[in-house]
């Protein structure tokens, strides 16, 4: 061989060699800062990560609160309704025993009342001496059932 052309051949060589690796260099360097950006954009991500996962935790625990509040407002609720329902109940027993009692009254208060006849001969007019004639009563007695009964003494 031609030393000149060795020397050119070489010479060559090494220029393609020196490219190769100037291109494998800037390969190594774009691929280490592509490395880098995805180094911090991950860092990036854990961040957010946290603050999202610190978000639903707090969510978690507002939601926890709620739902407790409204299962005690249920309970609540079911209570009082329980309560109303026995205080109807006791209401209307309580009514029906008051009638009971009122018409007892009034049964009662007729039959059982020594002036029931001079009442009734009040309302139906009577006059004070047909009163005593009557019903053997003395002046201030028949006086005072016509006053409280009706009519005029």
């Amino acid at each position: 061989m031609n030393p000149p052309l060795a020397n050119t051949l070489m010479s060559a060589f090494e220029d393609f060699v020196l490219m190769g690796f100037s291109i494998m260099a800037i390969a190594f360097i774009a691929m280490l800062l592509a490395v880098l950006w995805l180094i911090r954009l991950v860092w990036q991500l854990k961040r957010e990560c946290a603050t999202l996962t610190a978000i639903v935790d707090g969510n978690k625990n507002d939601i926890y609160g709620l739902c407790s509040a409204a299962l005690t407002v249920n309970e609540n609720t079911a209570t009082s309704h329980e309560q109303l329902h026995d205080l109807k109940q006791q209401l209307a027993h309580i009514v029906e025993r008051m009638n009971e009692l009122q018409n007892e009254l009034q049964q009662s208060d007729f039959t059982n009342s020594p002036y029931n006849v001079d009442i009734r001969k009040i309302r139906g007019g009577a006059s004070v001496n047909e009163l005593m004639k009557q019903s053997d009563l003395s002046y201030d007695e028949a006086a005072l059932l016509i006053r409280l009964h009706g009519g005029k003494a």
